[in-house]
């Protein structure tokens, strides 16, 4: 819930683009998922989704991560057309649906309280 950048003397403590700070997830599929993202751009790779999925995010506290500016994507694929729900901490444009067959990719950034979702992709 820090609603401070990510300013820091030290290499890859910062969201301003001069230095960058991965990390990259690989949870398998739950009902509901909950990330903690600690890092200036998290990528979460979920395991195929094999039913509906609700995600919610961490906001941190006033002085820990995430901060202004932190981004998240996450990957999904699916088998069958499946329903992804952004639950606490998550402004989104509404649900998602995965086809079958199909990949699916949202991107979120963190404002100070809430990830915004910033835009997502369902391959054709």
């Amino acid at each position: 819930m820090s609603t401070n950048a990510r300013f820091s003397s030290w290499p890859g403590a910062d969201n301003t683009d001069r230095m960058r700070d991965n990390q990259y997830l690989t949870p398998v599929y739950a009902t509901t998922l909950t990330i903690n993202p600690v890092k200036s751009s998290t990528l979460v790779n979920v395991g195929a989704l094999t039913g509906a999925m609700t995600i919610n995010l961490g906001a941190g506290s006033a002085t820990t991560a995430p901060y202004v500016g932190d981004r998240i994507k996450f990957l999904f694929t699916s088998a069958a057309s499946q329903i992804v729900t952004f639950g606490t901490n998550c402004l989104s444009t509404g649900t998602l649906t995965v086809a079958a067959g199909k990949t699916a990719n949202i991107t979120m950034m963190f404002n100070g309280t809430s990830w915004c979702e910033e835009c997502r992709t369902i391959t054709a």
